[in-house]
């Protein structure tokens, strides 16, 4: 993981505050992301998924948090950046993401917790809870470019808090744990919260150098929850290979196709795509109940060289067990040329796995 330290010149209340206010940016933008029609056509700045090592962390375990994202765009005035929030939001009231910001996170009983992942003391804070809004957060003027005092890279660790599980809605006792990330090709700044816009506005801003901010197409602002359960653990789904019409796809070499000569995309010969999963990542859910149920298990595909039927395929069913037709048609550019196929295999527990395929059209 590449991670970035404040310059020597900046007192350390003006970096907590710049990094609380990026987070607050960063909640409240987690949906202003591009609109995909269809979502699985790779043409712009996307950020596919965010894998945690522990899908469920017990308290005071160490969570690794891994981003796949891409650019497709086909000019790229500024170069794609992952940059992380260094400040983890623990147990926001109703689990909304966008609670974390709000004007009591951080001050008590039945609000958020806001921690921040670098060391600091109340002397280097100047005195006063940086956490809080209306602190150090509330001096920080608009516009400030903070690109460079951000965690950047595919990478982010954070600590689950000892004390991350409570009671929540219905008495269950669970914790969770929100990181927010932004996979931005320009630099990171953020704009003033509007107090009649809303909890769900989207104060972040990917602009170019000169503070002008970008299209969507540029920035992608993600949003990763990690839960604890006492005694309870998830294993991230594994992927054993892909295969092409059933035979399987060499992982280095791709896939190699012919262009489509068609008219109509719909037209284009297609050729079946399929991701091997094995029946050992179907683990019990253990939240089920009496139910005794499974996990489900689907797959996303994207791809920046072809269309695919369908953006998602189900693999595994909470009951049935493995879907027996999961494979995806997909159908290549009429334009020779080289991408990737990205496919990224989820549980409904949070586990996350993806793999990579060159796609060579000839």
């Amino acid at each position: 993981m590449q991670t970035c330290c404040a310059p020597r010149s900046l007192h350390t209340r003006t970096w907590v505050a710049l990094l609380l206010a990026c987070f607050v940016a960063v909640v409240s933008g987690a949906c202003g992301t591009a609109d995909f029609d269809p979502q699985s056509v790779v043409d712009s700045v996307r950020l596919f998924a965010v894998s945690a090592d522990k899908p469920y962390a017990n308290p005071g375990d160490t969570v690794t948090l891994t981003a796949l994202s891409t650019d497709a765009r086909a000019s790229k005035p500024l170069p794609l950046t992952l940059y992380w929030i260094p400040v983890v939001c623990v147990n926001p009231p109703q689990d909304l993401y966008y609670a974390c910001f709000a004007p009591d996170a951080g001050s008590g009983a039945g609000t958020a917790q806001l921690i921040p992942t670098v060391p600091l003391t109340d002397a280097d804070a100047g005195g006063g809870d940086a956490t809080k809004p209306g602190g150090a957060l509330g001096q920080i003027p608009t516009g400030v470019d903070v690109s460079s005092l951000l965690p950047q890279g595919p990478t982010f660790s954070f600590r689950m808090p000892d004390d991350a599980i409570q009671s929540h809605q219905g008495g269950t006792q669970y914790g969770l744990a929100i990181v927010f990330n932004i996979a931005c090709a320009g630099r990171v700044r953020f704009a003033p919260l509007d107090p009649s816009a809303g909890p769900q506005q989207v104060p972040i801003l990917c602009t170019d150098e000169a503070g002008n901010k970008l299209e969507p197409r540029d920035y992608v602002i993600g949003v990763s929850r990690v839960y604890s359960y006492a005694g309870q653990t998830n294993e991230n789904p594994v992927i054993n290979g892909v295969t092409l019409e059933g035979a399987p796809v060499d992982p280095v070499a791709g896939i190699t196709l012919d262009h489509c000569t068609a008219a109509k995309n719909a037209d284009c010969t297609a050729v079946k795509i399929d991701v091997d999963v094995p029946d050992s990542s179907w683990e019990l859910n253990p939240n089920s109940g009496s139910e005794n149920l499974h996990e489900q298990i689907w797959a996303d595909y994207y791809s920046d060289r072809g269309h695919l039927e369908n953006d998602a395929r189900l693999l595994f069913d909470t009951r049935q067990g493995r879907i027996d037709d999961s494979g995806n048609n997909f159908r290549p550019f009429k334009d020779p040329g080289d991408g990737d196929l990205w496919i990224v295999v989820h549980d409904n527990r949070g586990g996350v796995a993806w793999t990579v395929v060159p796609v060579h059209i000839k």
